[in-house]
C-alpha cells in the first residue's frame, strides 16, 4: 500500500509538467501549420496560393466537423476527468484552429496568419503558465497579454477610417471587462482565493497582483486611443512588465 501511495504521489507531481508539455506540443504544431500557410499561401507562387485557397473551405468544414465531434464527447464524458476528458477537450481545440483559424486567414488575408501566429504562441506560453505556476499569476499574464494586443490594435486601427469606429467599440467592452475582472478579483479576495468553485488566488492571497493587472491595461488602451507613439511605449512598458512578473513567478516557484 505504502508503495501505491508513492507511486500515485509521483503521478501526481508530473501531472503539471505533463499539461506543459502538452500546451507546448500543440502550440508547436499549431504555429509549423501556419509557417505552412504563410509559405504556400501568402508567399508562395500563384498556383500554391489558388491551391490552398480552393483548399481552404474543406479545411474549414473538416475543423467544423471536428469541433462538433469534439463537443459531443465533452457532453458525453462531462464527468471524467481522466484522459477521456483531455481527449475531448483536444478534439474541441484542434476543431476551432482548423474551421476559426483557416475562416479568419481567408476572411482577413493575408494580416490574420500574423495574429493568429502570436495568438499561438500567446496561448501556449499561458497554457504553460496555468500548468506550471499558480492561478493568479495565469490570470494577471492573460489580462496583460490582453492589454499588450488591445494597445497594438488601437495603435494600427485608429488611424484607418472603416476601423476606427470598430476599434473604440471594442476598447470600451475590454474597458468594461477590466473592471469587471477587478470585481472578480475582489471577490476572491474575500472569499479566501476563490470564486464560487474556480480558484483565482493562492488561500490568504491577495488580489493586488491582479488590480495591477487590470490598471495597467486599462491605461495602456486608453492612452492607445489616442496617440499611436504612445501605444508604442504602451506596449513596451506592458511587455517589461509580463517578462519582470515571469521572472518574479519562476523564482517563487523554485
Amino acid at each position: 500500500m505504502p508503495k501505491k501511495n508513492a507511486v500515485d504521489g509521483i503521478k501526481k507531481s508530473d501531472a503539471p509538467l505533463n499539461g506543459a508539455l502538452k500546451f507546448f506540443v500543440g502550440g508547436c504544431l499549431a504555429e509549423i501549420y501556419l509557417l505552412m500557410v504563410r509559405k504556400y499561401y501568402v508567399n508562395g507562387d500563384v498556383n500554391q496560393m489558388l491551391s490552398w485557397d480552393a483548399a481552404m473551405p474543406a479545411l474549414i468544414g473538416a475543423g467544423a466537423a471536428v469541433l462538433l465531434l469534439g463537443a459531443v464527447l465533452a457532453a458525453v464524458w462531462r464527468k471524467d476527468t481522466g484522459w477521456r476528458r483531455t481527449l475531448a477537450w483536444s478534439v474541441i481545440c484542434v476543431g476551432a484552429f482548423f474551421s476559426v483559424g483557416n475562416w479568419l486567414i481567408r476572411a482577413v488575408y493575408p494580416t490574420a496568419v500574423t495574429l493568429l501566429s502570436v495568438a499561438v504562441a500567446a496561448g501556449t506560453l499561458l497554457g504553460v503558465f496555468w500548468c506550471l505556476y499558480a492561478r493568479d499569476c495565469f490570470f494577471a499574464m492573460t489580462i496583460l497579454g490582453t492589454g499588450l494586443f488591445a494597445s497594438w490594435v488601437c495603435r494600427h486601427g485608429m488611424s484607418s477610417v472603416f476601423w476606427k469606429m470598430y476599434v473604440i467599440g471594442g476598447a470600451v467592452v475590454y474597458l468594461a471587462l477590466l473592471a469587471g475582472a477587478a470585481l472578480v478579483g475582489r471577490r476572491a479576495e474575500c472569499g479566501d482565493g476563490t470564486v464560487g468553485a474556480l480558484r483565482i488566488l493562492p488561500k490568504g492571497g491577495d488580489a493586488t497582483v491582479l488590480f495591477v493587472s487590470c490598471g495597467l491595461s486599462a491605461a495602456a488602451t486608453v492612452v492607445s486611443a489616442f496617440s499611436a507613439a504612445a501605444a508604442y511605449y504602451a506596449m513596451w512598458a506592458l511587455g517589461i512588465v509580463i517578462f519582470i512578473l515571469a521572472v518574479f513567478y519562476t523564482v517563487k516557484e523554485l
